[in-house]
């Protein structure tokens, strides 16, 4: 009789609590109604304020407008007495502190206190600034530096006592977190940007061995003195934004999980398990909300079919599957073509480069979720190219000119694409993953394994892969990427990367195949299409350890092809059948893990 591991994969687990849904990382929340940047915010993931800052159509001049987060949606409440861009904000939603700023010249103090439904003018600060940080409560808040200034502050709830003692690095455009008495200062603008990160005991401040891995400025924090979060930011040449997202654990930044919006000028809060992230400038002004869970060990992850005793509530519990997954035709490419790069969602996808009908192209296309629309081309005509990043700020890399390898590098902005600093290593048929300010790259043709990073403005060698391949998928993000398939031959390996090395994974595609491509994160991707030794429209889903065999297959079978978007909302584009494609599906699963409970009856 086969036992229920050999069956499903996995054994009946002893645990004292039900497993979480996700590993570490950022998902999408509702949007802010109003899309702005340098502005503050404070409370909880599940009970956030914005208030404040800067719009485009504001001229110059701050705003008043103040929103409440439930944990799914922005709610718009009273606004601030004191139009202002470039506070900071500290507290919780029933009891947030405003204060500093400007609106639109030059640097006020005015403080102000908010309890849930509207705010109060309390006693300004000493010291009137802008692009400062704060820490703490409404009773017992401080804040420190600003442009020109290190200078410090204690308010108890009334008035601001300023300290003797300020930031050893004086500095604006910087986050905080912390309490009054244990608070942390880290990046900002000294100018240059700095990583440098300071802790307050009470009275004064100490700077820590520690220092962002991606200096920084206007940055957004969460979390304690022992305990931070960093993320998002802008880097030189100005306004550069930033997805990067830090732990630090009271010595040391350690890097983690990238937001998907890259920006700066954003505000967070929360803890450094359960933080949130919320405006910025990409540019343009966003209005993106993320939440970032870190569940921490001794959790386990939800995998469909994981079975287990919970020694807690003494119950038997499984987790099932109830999704339905389908390709679905969308509109066709405007240009035919093979060895295609694409990047971006379902609903706002780049295709560019590739062999057409009359040779190698650049030709670049923009998909809206209905029809393409022809953009701007690529400076270096090329096929076999990669790509990642997003319809507005993509990056195009490698690729064949169609007498040699290329390791140009080009940056898309929404409308023309830039070139920027080659690849330390030409080559074509590599796998790409992250975004136009951490991309990565990964295998090429002629065979390689070699590995490198970008982080917006030049290449850097990392570790290579364990199986050197060329014609592979990828997915994922720079610290989180994922290799799978690809050639000589056909490669079912599958390999992870965490920012540093690849590790292969136990899981391997059920089809091995080369010229395929995929969608996703490193723990939830899609490979789909390829060559098998004829095309493909086979799609495989991935979990983080294991490849399944999806039911719904690609209508139009191709290899050569280029995809975007998530594991469960994906797009595949272009290929080859022969001859050349144009066709574009849509791949969407409906539906939830859930947890259920066996019983006796």
């Amino acid at each position: 009789m086969a036992e229920y591991k050999g069956i499903k994969g996995f054994k009946v687990q002893y645990l004292d609590q039900d497993p979480v849904p996700a590993v570490a990382g950022w998902t999408s929340g509702g949007n802010l109604n109003t899309a702005r940047y340098e502005f503050a915010g404070a409370g909880t993931q599940t009970a956030g304020l914005a208030f404040g800052g800067e719009t485009p159509s504001a001229g110059g001049a701050g705003i008043t407008n103040t929103e409440e987060y439930d944990g799914s949606n922005w709610t718009s409440v009273n606004p601030l007495n004191t139009a202002r861009k470039g506070l900071a904000g500290t507290g919780i939603q029933t009891a947030g502190l405003a204060t500093g700023g400007e609106s639109p010249t030059p640097p006020n103090s005015a403080t102000e206190e908010y309890n849930g439904t509207s705010w109060t003018n309390s006693n300004p600060l000493n010291t009137a600034r802008i692009l400062l940080s704060t820490a703490g409560t409404q009773t017992a808040g401080l804040a420190f530096g600003g442009v020109g200034t290190g200078a410090t502050e204690e308010y108890d709830g009334t008035s601001w006592a300023s300290n003797p003692t300020g930031l050893n690095t004086a500095r604006n455009s910087l986050a905080g977190c912390g309490t009054q008495t244990a608070a942390l200062a880290f990046g900002g603008n000294v100018p240059p940007h700095t990583g440098a990160t300071e802790e307050y005991d009470g009275s004064t401040w100490t700077t820590s061995p520690g220092s962002l891995n991606t200096a920084r400025y206007l940055l957004a924090g969460a979390g304690t003195q022992t305990a931070a979060l960093a993320f998002g930011g802008f880097t030189t040449p100005p306004f550069t934004a930033r997805n990067e997202t830090e732990e630090y654990d009271g010595s040391i930044w350690t890097t983690v999980s990238s937001m998907s919006t890259a920006r700066g000028g954003l505000a967070g809060d929360g803890t450094q398990t359960s933080a949130l992230a919320f405006g910025g400038n990409a540019p343009p002004a966003s209005a993106a909300t993320e939440e970032y869970n870190n569940y921490g060990e001794p959790n386990t992850f939800e995998n469909i079919g994981q079975v287990w005793y919970n020694g807690t509530t003494k119950e038997l519990k499984f987790t099932d599957e109830t999704f339905s997954s389908a390709w679905a035709t969308g509109g066709n490419l405007g240009t035919a073509r093979r060895m295609i790069a694409g990047c971006g969602t379902q609903t706002a996808a780049l295709g560019f480069g590739g062999n057409a009908s009359t040779g190698l192209t650049g030709a670049t296309e923009e998909y809206d979720g209905t029809n393409w629309t022809t953009s701007n081309p690529l400076n270096t005509v090329r096929e076999r190219l990669a790509g990642c990043g997003t319809q507005t700020v993509g990056l195009a890399f490698g690729g064949y000119t169609g007498t040699a390898p290329t390791g140009a590098t080009e940056e898309y902005d929404g409308n023309s694409w830039t070139s920027g600093n080659s690849m330390n290593t030409a080559r074509y048929g590599g796998g790409g993953a992250g975004t136009q300010t951490a991309g990565l790259v990964f295998g090429a043709e002629p065979l390689s394994a070699a590995t490198e990073e970008y982080d917006g403005i030049s290449w850097a060698t990392s570790n290579p892969l364990n199986t050197a391949r060329y014609q592979l998928g990828g997915a994922g993000i720079q610290t989180a990427a994922l290799a799978f398939g690809g050639a000589p031959g056909t490669i079912t390996a599958t390999e992870e990367y965490d920012g540093t090395s690849w590790a292969t994974s136990p899981g391997s595609l059920n089809t091995g195949r080369n010229g395929l491509t995929g969608a996703g994160i490193q723990t939830s991707a899609l490979a789909f299409g390829g060559n098998t030794g004829s095309q493909t429209g086979a799609t495989e889903q991935y979990d983080g350890s294991t490849w399944t065999s999806s039911p719904a297959s690609m209508s139009t079978a191709r290899d050569n092809l280029a995809g975007a978007g998530t594991q469960a909302s994906a797009l595949a584009f272009g290929g080859e059948l022969p001859p050349n494609s144009n066709a574009t599906e849509e791949f969407t699963i409906t539906g939830t893990k859930n947890i259920k409970t066996i019983t006796v009856s």
